[in-house]
């Protein structure tokens, strides 16, 4: 009588069957694990970025203002006429929030030497968030915030004046209105005199990040956060400012 033996190969089979799918689903598991630490990091550099927003934006402003004064130059140079940049100055609730201390208008005297100003080119209006620093921060600074004094990070702006800008010799409607301003030469100097200056070396432009308080008044909310340019006078070059304590 013959007597059959259980198939050892099946056996092998199934164990051999177990043996390679292990590696596979380990495989996977690591497969998992790395594109999980890949979502950890992307995830991190999004809110890294994020956070540096403010950052962004201050040096994004700073170099708008810069080409903003390098335009003006070469405006009133080329077309032997005083030129001006105008920085909407009407806080609300009777200005328009949008604009206080963030819109600036190149604008030139047309025919040159007169007081008619026409815009040259669209307004400027900085990123969100950014905003002029004004020659006074009395009532625009957020609570418990002291703004540095000796050097003052502050823009240095002759006084808010009323203006009506003219296309064509018509008035344009509505007014651009009150407005911060510095005039620009046909020599390409700027106009920087000493009630300007008021005792300092060089005319400045001040941005820094601020938010607005219940009625829209923006309040500037950290003295660390300040960007800007000194300009000189007798050329209009401009020298970029990135920290507080340097203006």
């Amino acid at each position: 009588m013959i007597t059959r033996q259980p198939a050892p190969h099946r056996r092998c089979r199934a164990s051999r069957s177990t043996d390679v799918s292990a590696p596979a689903r380990a495989f996977t598991l690591i497969e998992l694990l790395v594109v999980v630490g890949l979502i950890v990091l992307v995830v991190g550099s999004l809110g890294f970025a994020l956070g540096d927003s403010s950052g962004r934006s201050l040096a994004t402003a700073q170099q708008q203002l810069a080409s903003l004064v390098g335009q003006a130059r070469a405006t009133a140079a080329v077309g032997q006429t005083e030129t001006r940049l105008l920085i909407y100055g009407s806080p609300p609730p009777l200005g328009d929030a949008g604009r206080f201390l963030r819109q600036i208008q190149l604008v030139r005297a047309t025919p040159p030497g007169s007081t008619t100003w026409e815009p040259v080119g669209p307004a400027l209006t900085l990123p969100r968030g950014i905003y002029l620093v004004p020659p006074s921060t009395a009532g625009f600074l957020a609570t418990r915030v002291v703004w540095p004094a000796n050097p003052a990070p502050r823009s240095t702006l002759n006084p808010v004046f009323n203006y009506t800008l003219t296309v064509n010799a018509t008035p344009l409607a509505p007014a651009f209105g009150p407005a911060y301003w510095l005039a620009f030469f046909p020599n390409g100097s700027l106009d920087a005199t000493t009630a300007l200056l008021a005792g300092q070396p060089y005319p400045k432009l001040v941005i820094a990040t601020a938010t607005p308080s219940a009625t829209n008044t923006p309040l500037f909310n950290n003295p660390g956060a300040v960007r800007g340019l000194l300009i000189r006078p007798a050329t209009a070059a401009v020298t970029f400012v990135n920290d507080a304590a340097s203006f």
